[in-house]
């Protein structure tokens, strides 16, 4: 069941200034190709996480410097907030009614993308059976 306390939008993702970190997973074609395109279009900085661990596999994050993050859409909106020609997105995203509803369709896509990687992006060792 989908919990509506999870609905809140943390301050942090609406702003609009370069501080946090965003990572992602170079490794992953689809991730790849759009934070290629976000990157032209910001002055944010990007890391890649593939090799930081599953935690960093399964969503975007952004790292800021006090040490909080953000993932998932929160995490999208703060990009979108701080790269040009979507700030429109970012605001429309947090809209309370449009951002339950991207949570609940990024936690599928986040699933299916970790999954796709994994099993297609990774070699299976036998070893670790």
């Amino acid at each position: 069941m989908y919990n509506a306390a999870d609905i809140s939008i943390p301050k942090n993702c609406m702003k609009i200034e370069s501080s946090g970190k965003v990572l992602f997973n170079e490794e992953c074609s689809i991730c790849n190709f759009e934070i290629k395109h976000y990157k032209k279009r910001s002055q944010l900085e990007y890391e890649n996480c593939s090799q930081k661990g599953d935690k960093y596999l399964k969503a975007l994050y952004v790292e800021f410097p006090d040490g909080s993050e953000i993932k998932g859409v929160e995490a999208f909106i703060y990009v979108w907030s701080n790269t040009k020609g979507y700030n429109w997105l970012a605001r429309f995203v947090s809209i309370s009614g449009v951002f339950a509803v991207a949570k609940l369709v990024y936690a599928f896509l986040a699933f299916m993308l970790y999954w796709r990687f994994k099993l297609f992006n990774h070699k299976f060792k036998r070893d670790t059976l």
